[in-house]
């Protein structure tokens, strides 16, 4: 499981009470690999690595959310930004949602499931986007208000009871 401690300083934002710590070098990081979500056609594919080819929520009677911890490798020689969305606004949160990844550099995302009574969502297919695309020196809000992802990749999320 990825450091739960921590994120990106370069990434937009960090949750209340979270550690900030400094990106990790990591030359030996391995990729999950694709997943059983295949890019749409004219979708550039990848090029960064994820540490999961699946996210897996455990949840809880208490309705406590449930978080899941995913680590992003850049082994490019450039700098990236990165957007994560997701599948519904409503009950997922992305800390952070987009940032920079520089060479071989990796950065720390926390993705939560607010595990609310809405159990009619966890029954729908849910994923997360990962995009990338080159920085050219603007903000990570400023680069992705027009600019088109250089790779991207598809995580599915399910729900599995902690008991």
């Amino acid at each position: 499981m990825a450091d739960k401690k921590s994120i990106n300083v370069s990434a937009i934002g960090t949750s209340a009470g979270a550690s900030i710590a400094p990106p990790q070098s990591h030359s030996n990081f391995i990729d999950a690999g694709t997943t059983s979500l295949l890019n749409k056609a004219g979708e550039p594919a990848f090029k960064l690595s994820l540490n999961t080819s699946k996210i897996e929520f455990k949840c809880t009677d208490d309705r406590k959310p449930a978080s899941v911890f995913v680590k992003m490798h850049n082994p490019t020689s450039e700098t990236v930004s990165f957007k994560v969305r997701c599948t519904s606004a409503e009950i997922f949160r992305v800390q952070p949602p987009l940032g920079f990844v520089k060479p071989n550099e990796t950065v720390s995302i926390v993705i939560w499931y607010q595990n609310q009574d809405k159990r009619d969502e966890m029954f729908k297919s849910h994923y997360f986007a990962f995009y990338h695309t080159r920085s050219d020196g603007r903000t990570a809000r400023e680069l992705w208000t027009n600019s088109k992802a250089e790779g991207v990749r598809r995580i599915p999320a399910s729900f599995i009871s902690a008991k």
